[in-house]
């Protein structure tokens, strides 16, 4: 599984957030109850003026190394200073070089462990054998129209790198 290297201009969102923790996998379990429960309730219906319609973005920030605790946010792409009404966050991101996995092709009930496996691929074997360290605040999950249906959908993970030093 190999990334493709693209580079993404700042963006903004406006979505909706939860805070979780990576110890005892308690993310595997907040994050997709918090998708179910965005879906269900048509919460991207609610986010104003979306810049790409049908495209969502699921963002892990604010991750505090110590305590393993991060921010999730649902959300989709904004134009620069859009109000986010109550109950939403709205956040901006720098430019970045993102290295870009796409899940393996799932079905509805393996879609979940597919987008589970693909980050732990990316972290326990990806990063130690590749030539880049992770680089930013910001990683995410990109979410368009090759996810919707129920065979064959797909998604791809952004995550933030550079060169390591002295391999240039």
């Amino acid at each position: 599984m190999e990334p493709k290297f693209v580079t993404k201009p700042a963006f903004h969102i406006i979505g909706y957030e939860l805070k979780t923790k990576n110890a005892d996998g308690q993310n595997n379990k907040d994050i997709p109850e918090f998708w179910q429960h965005y879906l269900k309730n048509k919460l991207g219906c609610t986010i104003p003026n979306p810049l790409h319609k049908h495209v969502e973005l699921g963002i892990c920030t604010e991750f505090n190394p110590e305590t393993g605790e991060f921010v999730y946010v649902i959300g989709m792409e904004v134009e620069k200073g859009t109000k986010a009404p109550e109950g939403m966050v709205y956040k901006s991101f720098p430019e970045l070089e993102y290295a870009v996995f796409t899940t393996p092709k799932a079905n509805e009930e393996s879609f979940t462990s597919s987008i589970q496996s693909t980050w732990n691929y990316i972290f326990t074997e990806w990063f130690p054998q590749s030539d880049y360290e992770h680089n930013g605040v910001v990683e995410f999950e990109l979410y368009d129209e090759r996810c919707h249906g129920t065979e064959n959908i797909e998604m791809d993970i952004y995550i933030p790198v550079k060169k390591r030093s002295g391999e240039e």
